[in-house]
């Protein structure tokens, strides 16, 4: 077996090398028995089961909401929502792929080895894959803002630009996603799946895994930071706006009359900030451990506060927060998103009276062109 670094599928940092990582070397790798004494009498691999109580309800759940993306067109021309869409779609790329050999693992220990190298690769770098869509997800809500804030300005691009940057933008993710990912299936990088505890993992005996884990490793940490600091930027004009409408002078309100963004754009900020507080949160909890001496993870949060978990719940903690993020945006868009929710209730025959009021739209849509909330209700 070749030489590999254990890494949770979502936030892989690539500092670690084979004799300091988590999981140093796949014959290092703990059984679930070895990693905790509650495990050693469980007929089944407690890490599969996990994974697959968890996977399924989100992957289900991803795959009931991507169709209503693309039934409403008001959705489908919306930069927003195929900002969204894809992100489901990414999701789904890692759910399926941990429920699949999950259920395999349960199955038999003979996964052929041509399987774990695709199975890894799809899910690997879908991370890398999402991070990059948060990061278009936060460019094009302070594009929204910035529309509202100085309407007219040529220094904004119109809807159409935005959408046609936006859409060049998703080419080059996911031309990167699939160049990566068909890299994989080579000798100059790729990773395999450990049964032990249920993960994919880079197989770093490969020359390439642990240049490119490096690039992903500083890009999935930079934007972050850079989405940290346009939302800083998002809700400074929210706030200044306010402030602007609560003054009495004439001028001030002739500018600000009306919010900035109105509920329906406010709803769509708050889970895209949702989204990203979750998703930074993920990244950070991963690399604050360093590394798992006498099977205990050990390392320091933000390299500040000392933190330390046995390694059976460094898994379980790390992976099954991940895994429950996956499904996360269907979950905001039904519990957030009236139109959204009657839409999904409609769709699958739950509701079929009650039709909400028209949102209004979002930046891209055109109102004599998409109002389907009122073609709905014919």
């Amino acid at each position: 077996m070749a030489n590999l670094s254990a890494t949770p599928s979502p936030v892989v940092p690539s500092h670690f090398n084979a004799s300091s990582s988590l999981f140093p070397t796949a014959t290092a790798f703990p059984s679930p028995a070895a990693s905790s004494p509650s495990l050693a009498t469980a007929p089944l691999n407690a890490y599969s089961v996990v994974n697959i109580c968890i996977c399924a309800p989100m992957l289900l759940l991803q795959l009931l909401t991507l169709p209503i993306f693309l039934i409403f067109p008001n959705y489908r021309r919306n930069v927003c929502f195929r900002i969204l869409f894809t992100n489901g779609v990414t999701d789904c790329l890692q759910l399926a792929p941990l429920l699949i050999f999950a259920v395999l693992n349960l199955i038999t220990d003979q996964i052929p080895i041509w399987f774990q190298m695709f199975g890894s690769s799809i899910v690997l770098n879908a991370w890398n894959l999402l991070v990059m869509q948060h990061f278009l997800l936060a460019i094009n809500r302070l594009i929204v803002i910035l529309r509202a804030r100085y309407l007219g300005s040529k220094f904004i691009p119109d809807e159409d630009t935005e959408a046609m940057c936006f859409n060049i933008a998703h080419v080059f993710c996911w031309t990167v996603y699939f160049v990566i990912v068909g890299l994989h299936q080579t000798n100059l990088m790729g990773g395999l799946f450990h049964s032990g505890t249920s993960q994919f993992v880079f197989d770093i005996a490969k020359p390439w895994t642990q240049t490119m884990r490096e690039v992903f490793k500083y890009l999935t940490i930079a934007m972050p930071i850079i989405c940290l600091v346009i939302y800083m930027v998002i809700i400074a004009f929210a706030k200044l706006s306010r402030a602007g409408t609560r003054r009495g002078d004439d001028f001030t309100k002739a500018k600000t009359t009306a919010p900035l963004l109105n509920d329906y754009e406010q709803r769509l900020l708050i889970q895209a900030i949702i989204l990203y507080v979750v998703m930074a949160l993920l990244i950070i909890a991963w690399n604050s451990f360093e590394s798992c001496p006498n099977d205990i993870c050990i390392g320091k949060i933000l390299g500040l506060i000392p933190i330390s978990l046995s390694r059976s719940n460094h898994t379980f903690f790390i992976e099954g927060l991940w895994m429950v993020y996956c499904g996360l945006s269907p979950i905001l868009f039904l519990t957030m998103n009236k139109e959204f929710r009657n839409r999904f209730l409609k769709l699958y025959g739950f509701k079929r009276a009650i039709v909400f009021p028209s949102t209004g739209h979002t930046n891209i849509s055109k109102s004599n062109e998409s109002n389907d909330t009122k073609a709905d209700n014919k």
